[in-house]
């Protein structure tokens, strides 16, 4: 099974496709599973969890990822709710969606994905006007195209500030160093590579609303490989 047999949707952002060949089989699998999946394929969004006065409240998230290629782009779409744990402090996420790829060439069709994660803060304190915080996110990602299946470990360590008022409006600045394994099987085969991450974005957070919006990045390192830029909505009113 090599790896331009299942480019499927994702050979949107295969190009250039020399680039990617050139790659170690493990780097292009891990990058390709990564992107088709939850873990690479959604911007990080800001967490209850990172702020110094959490919602201990259910969180509904949606989320938008989109990323364009010489073929074309995708987009995916996910919603999901996160359980609060430790008095908000950590949170059990689930989330599930769809990436639609809108290109001339190759298999255009979409496919469904979904992730399950646990994460928190590890560290929080105060320092001036803005609060620091350090989480640690660890997630499982899955996601069916046509004709194979792919499954995705990822985990990560948030860095975060936040300036404001509770009980007013939160400004997030953050960014988040990871790390992906990636493996896809089908046709009696499987494969799996593993690739370093990088995400960040700005949120903004009412937290007498308890509604955030993030606008974001991800970046999955391999040459050739392409950024994903996102936004997401949360509500914590709940």
């Amino acid at each position: 099974m090599r790896m331009r047999t299942w480019c499927f949707g994702a050979a949107v952002i295969c190009a250039p496709a020399s680039a990617l060949n050139a790659q170690s089989p493990s780097a292009a699998i891990g990058y390709l599973t990564l992107i088709s999946t939850p873990a690479g394929a959604m911007a990080p969004v800001v967490k209850q969890w990172m702020l110094p006065e959490p919602s201990r409240g259910v969180s509904i998230e949606t989320q938008w990822g989109h990323v364009s290629g010489a073929g074309g782009s995708l987009d995916a779409f996910t919603v999901g709710a996160a359980l609060p744990l430790a008095d908000g402090r950590a949170a059990v996420d689930l989330s599930a969606g769809l990436q639609k790829p809108s290109c001339d060439r190759f298999d255009c069709n979409g496919h469904f994905l979904a992730s399950a994660g646990v994460e928190g803060r590890i560290i929080q304190a105060e320092s001036g006007l803005a609060t620091f915080t350090l989480g640690l996110s660890g997630r499982i990602g899955f996601a069916k195209p046509t004709g194979v299946t792919l499954w995705t470990a990822s985990s990560s360590a948030p860095l975060s500030l936040t300036f404001g008022k509770q009980g007013g409006v939160q400004f997030v600045p953050f960014v988040s160093p990871g790390f992906g394994w990636g493996r896809i099987s089908g046709g009696g085969r499987a494969e799996s590579g593993t690739r370093f991450m990088l995400g960040g974005g700005f949120g903004v957070v009412g937290t007498s609303s308890g509604v955030g919006v993030t606008l974001g990045a991800q970046k999955i390192f391999v040459d050739g490989g392409k950024t994903v830029f996102g936004a997401g909505i949360t509500l914590s009113r709940l």
